[in-house]
């Protein structure tokens, strides 16, 4: 292979290698503010997903419990009309028993009564006959006439206590024929309240079956959310990972900066040259020159000075080298500020950001801007030309 095609061979694999995203060779791209607030807004989306996520599955589990607990009072309520079915069946079993019972008593009597009447209608029948001759034959055989009234008495005696037995017998029947009608009558109210029992138990085991099937949906949504919440959960870590790994990129990039940093008042420019601050008026240009003198110290939240700042304390003590002095606040110098349109900015013009406002730098000229961005980092020189732009005020 010649010297020439293996140049278009290289030149071949490095476009297929753009094209495919991947750059041959260990360069590294200069570390930008936007890739670390890229990180941040990734890292905080994936939060709130996870967050929402946790919510979901929290409600999910919540209703599954809720229908756990429905479907425990429901087996109870079926197992208590379960048990009322089972204990008035066998109420009609008992009493279908004492029916069958009674009727065999009531059959045992009327076989008694006939036997009764059978020897009564003998007895009648023969004392018809000879009736007269037997009672005749026993006054003449008694000895005195004492006796004979005990035979006749002794007679008399006899038909008394076979009529007595016929109507205590006849009561007794009637007594127990009360007993069965009274056996059917209940009989007949049980055999209801059985029926209701059995369609109760029959809806209350549909409404159980009902809230089974609900169980096992929410338990599949439970299942997915669960699943759910453990990719967003690595999602999290990995955007966590992601932004910290950009943020230690730009607090590097910021060390090398800031070590590549003279203290000169206009020291400071992007390109590592000299900066003329074009176009600033007297004032403006000592609140940039002064703003610039910082590059390299350290951010720390609510310091104005003199060897760390947050981002309105930076530009309250610069301004302050022009004997203007701003209030602690990005909002507050939003509002103590003139407006200026975007293509009237001059070196020493606070550029505001975010809605509400809570980020401000100073504009430096070449569309950069000097500013305290965020802990961790550093003061520094970045570009003015941020999508949450809000607006510019010069004091």
């Amino acid at each position: 292979m010649g010297k020439l095609q293996l140049q278009r061979v290289l030149a071949a694999v490095f476009l297929a290698s753009l094209a495919l995203g991947t750059v041959p060779g260990p360069s590294v791209a200069t570390p930008r503010l936007d890739d670390v607030e890229d990180a941040r807004q990734r890292s905080e989306d994936a939060a709130a997903a996870l967050e929402s996520a946790r919510a979901e599955l929290d409600s999910a589990r919540g209703a599954a419990a809720s229908a756990r607990a429905r479907l425990g009072a429901i087996e109870r309520s079926f197992e208590l009309v379960v048990e009322r079915y089972n204990l008035v069946a066998e109420k009609l079993l008992s009493l279908r028993g004492d029916r069958a019972a009674t009727e065999l008593g009531i059959r045992r009597l009327e076989r008694r009564i006939a036997l009764n009447e059978a020897d009564a209608s003998a007895i009648a029948n023969e004392l018809y006959k000879g009736g007269s001759q037997q009672t005749l034959e026993a006054l003449l055989s008694s000895e005195s006439w004492a006796d004979i009234e005990q035979r006749l008495a002794i007679i008399r005696s006899s038909e008394a206590a076979r009529r007595e037995v016929l109507s205590t017998l006849a009561a007794s029947r009637a007594r127990l024929q009360e007993e069965v009608a009274e056996l059917d009558r209940q009989a007949v109210t049980v055999a209801q309240v059985r029926g209701r029992l059995a369609t109760l138990a029959q809806e209350i085991d549909l409404k159980a079956k009902g809230q089974r099937d609900e169980i096992a949906r929410l338990s599949a949504i439970v299942a997915g959310a669960e699943r759910h919440k453990t990719l967003l959960a690595e999602r999290r870590a990995e955007t966590e990972r992601q932004r910290e790994a950009a943020e230690q990129r730009w607090r590097r990039y910021q060390a090398r900066q800031a070590a590549l940093a003279t203290p000169e008042p206009v020291a400071g420019a992007v390109g590592g040259g000299a900066m003329t601050l074009e176009g600033a008026s007297d004032g403006g240009r000592l609140a940039a020159e002064a703003a610039l003198s910082q590059l390299g110290k350290p951010y720390v939240w609510a310091a104005d000075g003199p060897d760390t700042y947050d981002c309105s304390g930076l530009t309250m003590w610069a301004w302050a080298h022009s004997g203007v002095l701003l209030p602690h606040n990005s909002g507050a110098q939003y509002a103590a500020t003139a407006r200026v349109a975007m293509g009237d900015w001059q070196p020493g013009d606070l550029l505001f950001f975010g809605s509400p406002i809570h980020h401000v730098g100073m504009y430096i000229g070449d569309g950069n801007m000097v500013e305290a961005p965020y802990t961790g980092a550093f003061v520094q020189v970045g570009s003015a030309m941020r999508s949450d732009y809000v607006g510019a005020g010069r004091p």
